[in-house]
């Protein structure tokens, strides 16, 4: 690595130097493949320095560009913004597919759009990240569709008749599947049995007789899979659902992948609508560190969000750790009420440790604010 001019910054002052010594700050220009935190030195058995501590970005929002085709513009700015700055963290969300942008402040992140505005062009705009929410369901229920168009040439054909089975959370393998849930003890004329772990979904063939041509299957599976990327109740990944397809029709004619795939799909969610579907919520692992003197209004503040206290400790420099379980949706904006309670000097993490049911009383509020999204959408 080469360096060039050292300087001195003042404002907009720029003043060469010709060396720098311990304490001293100064500016490089034009130095390839040095980040933030890295150690400079003339010997190459020089000790690296300790790596500085940087508060955790706490305050969180979803940035989208306001002009189609800004995508790339606004990723490549993000993360040359992130690369200068520690305290920022970018996030894709693969469920929500939103991009998700951390930093220590609500102000913070209005600087940060600044930039982007000025240095790289874009403009965005910002809301509060999407709790990505799961369904899946609690009862067994059977429903069946028959698919039938005509249009004046070769026509459509098929009919599926179906049953969902709630899943084991704890499965993992297709081998815990076949020895927990699908094998012959329970499935007497099982045919065959696919699954998916991304989503703990087991497909089941246990037709009898041919009533569907094996080489349909694949199709059905499709178009039950689609019904798990936006889940029937309101719209988000299904997951810990069994689909057992028991029988069915065809036409030597009319049936096709794309009308078995339809028949699936529909069968599929008039299937789970006849059950009990329910809502999963992200609980996270939460851990405040905060002055001693604050642990108190923390600590009578947690159960107002539903959190479940697990553990307190105390720590040097007259600091108390609270660890605790919480659901994401009643501490995405925790930052701002940390602050205040605790006069700017508490700070957190969070990451995602397991989903829990919805209570009831809430499940109608979500699957009804949910409903009112996707119509706007649309």
């Amino acid at each position: 690595m080469k360096v060039g001019t050292l300087l001195l910054v003042q404002g907009k002052a720029h003043e060469p130097v010709t060396e720098a010594g311990p304490g001293d700050i100064v500016a490089v220009a034009k130095v390839d493949g040095l980040h933030v935190g890295d150690t400079v030195a003339f010997r190459d058995d020089a000790p690296l320095l300790p790596a500085i501590p940087f508060p955790s970005p706490m305050f969180g929002l979803a940035l989208a560009p306001k002009t189609r085709g800004d995508e790339q513009k606004l990723a490549a700015g993000l993360h040359k913004l992130a690369e200068e700055d520690p305290t920022v963290a970018i996030t894709h969300d693969p469920q929500t597919h939103e991009m998700v942008v951390s930093g220590v402040s609500q102000l913070h992140l209005d600087v940060l759009k600044e930039r982007l505005k000025n240095r790289f062009d874009v403009e965005v705009t910002a809301k509060d990240p999407t709790v990505p929410y799961h369904e899946t369901l609690l009862v067994p229920g059977g429903a069946d569709h028959r698919h039938k168009k005509q249009t004046g040439g070769r026509g459509q054909f098929a009919e599926v008749h179906l049953r969902v089975h709630p899943l084991d959370r704890d499965i993992k393998t297709q081998e815990e599947l076949e020895a927990r849930f699908a094998n012959k003890t329970k499935f007497e004329k099982l045919r065959s049995v696919k699954y998916d772990q991304a989503y703990n979904f087991a497909f089941l063939d246990h037709t009898v007789g041919g009533t569907i041509p094996v080489n349909f299957m694949p199709a059905i599976e499709k178009g039950c899979k689609e019904v798990l990327d936006r889940g029937p109740l309101a719209g988000y990944r299904m997951q810990d659902v069994a689909v057992e397809v028991h029988f069915g029709k065809s036409h030597d004619v009319d049936s096709s992948e794309a009308a078995f795939k339809t028949a699936g799909r529909i069968a599929f969610r008039k299937a789970i609508l006849a059950t009990r579907p329910s809502l999963l919520e992200p609980i996270v692992k939460l851990e405040v560190t905060v002055p001693t003197r604050f642990t108190g209004v923390v600590l009578g503040d947690l159960p107002t969000r539903r959190a479940h206290v697990e553990d307190q400790t105390a720590l040097a420099g007259d600091l108390t750790c609270i660890t605790a379980r919480a659901p994401l949706a009643e501490v995405a904006r925790y930052a701002a009420q940390l602050g205040g309670m605790t006069q700017g000097q508490g700070s957190y993490t969070l990451e995602l440790s397991h989903y829990e049911p919805v209570p009831a009383n809430l499940q109608a509020q979500v699957v009804a604010k949910a409903g009112r999204q996707v119509v706007e959408d649309e």
